[in-house]
């Protein structure tokens, strides 16, 4: 009986993909013999990164990466066309970058709010527009966005409207991409994530250690962690299966879903006072 899981052959595209849950993402489908590109702003990390994914014992696919800035045009552009061109096409696409300022409402600068429209939502409807015709010549595709527990449940800090807005904007796109192409048998799906503690994360962190303290910052996560049913953050590594579900021939049937992982966040009504 063959592998539904195998994506031995597939070409794959992660975007946010030098660090955190996009290294994860990547490392999940390399696992099941994807060939992935890893894309970022900072070359460095994504060389390193890259290395050492081709370097990981359990990986089967091979990486590659390219240095982008989402809230350019031109730089998506360049991207797509290497994409296209070195990797043959891409098969799997994981919009996984994201970009976020924390400001009130009555402070959200205008350059912030362009940034954030571009780098969170722009950026995804973009390399799909630029994605989709080689799918539809194959007939065969994934999409998954990251997106946010925050898009759909409240948050115990504020200055997050416009962070919110753009995940929920995430949502609907990946719900109406999939009812637009599922005939050609293309999936699209949003990963709903709550606390995993990534690089924007950690900028959030430090963002309330610079304007409140050590006791601030710990609260911030102490907060986050504690309306949580699982009273705790998520592990990277537990995201992985879900990954090599969506992306392979065995989630064939999950289409148009915003798939919840937030250990429960979304469906807290108060804090559980759990935390390790």
């Amino acid at each position: 009986m063959s592998d539904l899981f195998d994506m031995a052959g597939k070409k794959s595209l992660v975007t946010g993909g030098a660090t955190g849950l996009g290294y994860q993402m990547a490392r999940a489908m390399m696992r099941k013999g994807a060939d992935v590109m890893i894309v970022a702003r900072r070359e460095d990390v994504l060389r390193d990164s890259a290395a050492r994914l081709n370097a990981d014992p359990l990986t089967v696919g091979t990486a590659s990466y390219f240095p982008v800035d989402l809230g350019e045009r031109d730089s998506i552009r360049r991207l797509s066309a290497h994409a296209i061109e070195s990797m043959g096409g891409v098969d799997i696409f994981i919009g996984n970058a994201a970009q976020d300022f924390m400001e009130h409402i009555e402070d959200i600068q205008d350059e912030h709010i362009d940034r954030m429209l571009q780098v969170n939502v722009s950026a995804n409807v973009e390399l799909a527009r630029a994605f989709v015709p080689g799918m539809r010549q194959r007939k065969w595709g994934r999409f998954l966005f990251s997106s946010s527990a925050l898009s759909v449940t409240t948050s115990p800090h504020e200055g997050i409207c416009m962070y919110t807005a753009v995940k929920g904007a995430i949502n609907n796109f990946a719900k109406t991409l999939a009812a637009e192409t599922g005939h050609d048998n293309i999936t699209s799906n949003s990963l709903v994530l709550g606390l995993f503690y990534t690089d924007m994360i950690a900028a959030a962190e430090q963002h309330f250690r610079d304007t409140g303290g050590e006791e601030a910052a710990r609260k911030f996560l102490e907060d986050f962690v504690g309306i949580t049913a699982l009273g705790r953050a998520g592990r990277l590594e537990e995201l992985e299966g879900l990954i090599q579900l969506l992306a392979s021939n065995a989630g064939s049937y999950i289409t148009g879903s915003n798939l919840v992982i937030d250990g429960g966040m979304s469906i807290m009504l108060r804090p559980n006072g759990i935390v390790d």
